[in-house]
């Protein structure tokens, strides 16, 4: 039985794992000839300095905000031009909150996505050891597939 993908979710987040998933899902998308949807979330909690607890201020957070957008939007021209990609078939966006939550659940219910591609490891193990794997919440969570694209070798260079 093959399974056949239309709308297919990616969170990235400059991590090694991300960019594993993010590989991963355009082969997906190619192949399916799928809708995709970039996904970057921005963790409030997580923009702090150094996790001080020193808050950032508005506009501190509107310039993070605006460079994650310019980032996505570099991204997706990239992929439009290098892997031929329609414009209409890939999408970009930023969100605010819980990484988890966002992805797992948030995301996947308004656009209806049928596949969500996670990397394997996130930023630091640090935060994963305190707050637990994004990977490993999305897959017992979700509504819909999930594939956990593997780090290799090669996406540590």
């Amino acid at each position: 039985m093959t399974v056949t993908y239309r709308q297919i979710l990616v969170a990235v987040d400059g991590s090694n794992g991300a960019n594993a998933a993010l590989k991963t899902a355009v082969e997906v998308a190619k192949r399916n000839d799928a809708h995709l949807d970039i996904l970057r979330v921005l963790d409030l909690n997580s923009l702090e300095y150094g996790g001080a607890g020193i808050a950032l201020d508005g506009e501190q957070i509107y310039r993070i905000e605006q460079e994650n957008e310019q980032y996505l939007l570099e991204l997706r021209n990239d992929l439009i031009k290098k892997y031929d990609f329609r414009p209409e078939q890939i999408n970009v966006h930023i969100r605010f909150g819980n990484p988890k939550l966002v992805i797992a659940e948030d995301f996947p219910e308004e656009y209806q996505s049928d596949l969500i591609i996670v990397g394997s490891t996130g930023k630091n193990i640090l935060h994963r050891i305190v707050t637990g794997s994004v990977a490993a919440h999305v897959t017992r969570v979700a509504n819909c597939d999930v594939l956990v694209a593997r780090t290799t070798e090669a996406d540590l260079k």
